[in-house]
């Protein structure tokens, strides 16, 4: 297990750094140390459970329905894709794979290491956050990216994710993981430590409110809501609702400059072109799509996008609404099989959040993401894939059912 562990760590301390170290390899790879090692981490602990019988044992037959679905999508859709374009497209979908690989690799490590990875996600989280405010305060605007694809995010918080939505989306997430931490330990912490988690979920909860995107203000709000209901501190939902009431009136003076502006409308009318591109797609294609994770490719043939753009769009691989994309790249089989997914995940974390923290945690923040889900392709964003299937696998950790 100590390879396993040491590409664990290598994970943890590279993940911060997000879109910042993103390396383009041509034809529309990308490729990021995250990727990489999860990749190189899947396919170890691949090994480990051929080899393992008992591993075996606790494998579930739902976790590969959807990575078999988006492989089967792939194979039927050859009569169009180029080679390139199944190999690029089979490449992001070996990236979605060990990414879940994750999971399997957390439930084989020993206890003491589970608290080094719960140390190294608070010090990962501290560590984007100081990003963040200081890009906040330095470097306010994308406007020098904007040849590479990024949009110009003036005076937005997006930290290493280089999007502030995505940003956000972390933002909640993590404020949901320290609230859960605290909520668990708070009998047990030291006044000191009681003091610094606090300002940790204050400083975190600003950092969500910079990013001005209403996507996670609703996510923030849906994960809230269950995260109080959940530990049944129900009172606690009005002062969340008060505090962003209070973020959006103090706001709304600077609502004349249009990225501040939470009811600003041109990037509400771009994703209402996006979601009628999509719904082309899934209508031409509605049983296994057009292959996972080929989207760009199918905007392509249905002529969406532009062969030879002058500026390569990142957002061209993929649709605004997640559930939208699973639809349009594996079909009505594809979509039931990751909505069955989340479902049993959901099902077995609701069994045991009142003894597991990190179950707790994940429906608290599941909940959040699949609202924001709606409006960005957040469930398919490597950070957020990373980050979610590191909290799943510590929720089965300590469980019966794994």
């Amino acid at each position: 297990m100590l390879l396993l562990k040491i590409l664990i760590i290598l994970l943890l301390i590279f993940f911060p750094f997000a879109e910042i170290l993103r390396f383009n390899l041509g034809n529309n790879i990308f490729l990021k140390p995250l990727d990489a090692i999860s990749v190189i981490i899947f396919l170890w602990t691949f090994f480990l459970y051929v080899k393992n019988k008992k591993f075996r044992t606790k494998l579930q037959w739902y976790y590969f329905i959807f990575p078999v679905t988006g492989f089967i999508s792939l194979l039927i859709n050859l009569s169009w894709l180029t080679p390139h374009d199944f190999l690029t497209s089979f490449l992001y979908g070996l990236r979605w794979i060990s990414y879940v690989g994750l999971f399997f690799a957390i439930l084989q490590i020993d206890e003491s290491f589970r608290k080094k990875i719960i140390t190294f996600l608070t010090i990962d989280g501290i560590v984007i956050l100081l990003i963040g405010y200081i890009q906040f305060f330095m470097y306010p605007s994308l406007r020098n990216l904007y040849y590479l694809g990024w949009d110009e995010h003036l005076y937005r918080m997006f930290s290493s994710f280089l999007d502030p939505n995505f940003a956000g989306a972390f933002f909640v997430l993590y404020l949901f993981f320290i609230a859960g931490l605290l909520f668990a330990g708070f009998k047990t912490y030291s006044k000191k430590r009681i003091v610094f988690t606090i300002l940790l979920l204050i400083a975190t909860l600003g950092a969500v409110l910079l990013t001005y995107s209403r996507s996670a203000l609703l996510m923030l709000i849906v994960s809230g809501i269950v995260f109080f209901i959940l530990i049944q501190k129900r009172k606690f939902i009005l002062y969340l609702l008060g505090l962003i009431l209070v973020f959006i009136i103090i706001l709304s003076p600077y609502f004349y400059i249009e990225n501040l502006n939470l009811f600003r409308m041109a990037s509400t009318i771009a994703r209402f072109q996006t979601t009628e591109h999509v719904l082309q797609i899934i209508q031409a294609n509605p049983i296994l799509g057009v292959g996972f994770d080929s989207y760009r490719y199918a905007q392509l043939k249905y002529h969406f996008i532009s062969p030879n753009p002058q500026i390569q769009a990142h957002s061209a691989s993929g649709d605004d609404t997640s559930l939208l994309f699973v639809l349009a790249t594996t079909g009505i089989i594809g979509l039931v099989s990751y909505c069955y997914l989340w479902f049993r995940l959901f099902k077995d974390a609701a069994n045991i959040y009142k003894k597991n923290t990190f179950a707790l945690i994940f429906i608290a923040s599941a909940a959040g993401l699949f609202i924001n889900a709606i409006f960005n392709n957040t469930l398919f964003y490597s950070e957020i894939m990373f980050w979610m299937w590191v909290i799943t696998g510590l929720m089965y950790k300590n469980s019966k059912n794994h």
